[in-house]
C-alpha cells in the first residue's frame, strides 16, 4: 500500500510540474500577445485560442492535483489506521477514476497510473489469496466510497 501511495505522490508531483510549465507559457503568450497586438492582429487571434486551450489545460491539471491531494491524505488514514484492505480496494476505484480523467494528459502521468494501476491490481489479488479473505468478495466499504466521491466533490472531475 506504501507503494501505490508513493506513486500517487509522484503523479502529484508531475501533474504540478506540468501545471507549473502550463503556467509558464501561459505567461509567455500573454507576453506575446502585449508586444505584438498593434503589430499582427490577424496572429494575435490563435495566439489568444492558445491561450485559451492552455487555460483549459491548467484548470483540469489543477483540478486533478486536488482530487490527488484528498485521496493521498485519505488512503494514508485508512493504511496507518490499520484499515489497508479498504484503502487497497478504494486505490482500484481512484486508478479508474484517474485513467477516464488523464486521457489526454502528458503521457509520463498516463505510464504513472498504469504503474499505479497494477500495483493496485497485485495488491487486491494478493489480499483475495490470503488466508484471512478465502472465498470473501472484496468490495469497496462505504467508507472508502465516501472518500472518493468526496475527493471527487472537492476537486470538480468526473
Amino acid at each position: 500500500m506504501l507503494l501505490s501511495i508513493a506513486i500517487l505522490r509522484e503523479l502529484n508531483n508531475k501533474v504540478n510540474y506540468y501545471k507549473s510549465v502550463v503556467n509558464k507559457n501561459i505567461d509567455q503568450y500573454n507576453e506575446y500577445i502585449a508586444k505584438t497586438s498593434k503589430i499582427f492582429p490577424e496572429k494575435i487571434r490563435n495566439v489568444e485560442k492558445e491561450v485559451g486551450s492552455l487555460k483549459i489545460l491548467h484548470k483540469h491539471l489543477d483540478s486533478i492535483s486536488i482530487f490527488l491531494e484528498g485521496i493521498i491524505l485519505r488512503l494514508e488514514t485508512l493504511t496507518i489506521s490499520g484499515n489497508a484492505v479498504a484503502a487497497a480496494v478504494a486505490l482500484k476505484d481512484v486508478v479508474k477514476i484517474l485513467k477516464k480523467n488523464m486521457k489526454y494528459g502528458p503521457p509520463i502521468l498516463s505510464v504513472l497510473v498504469d504503474r499505479l494501476n497494477d500495483v493496485s491490481k497485485s495488491l487486491v489479488l494478493e489480499i483475495e489469496n490470503s488466508v484471512e479473505m478465502k472465498g470473501v468478495a472484496i468490495k469497496a466499504s462505504s467508507e472508502a466510497l465516501k472518500i472518493i466521491e468526496e475527493a471527487k466533490k472537492v476537486s470538480g472531475i468526473e
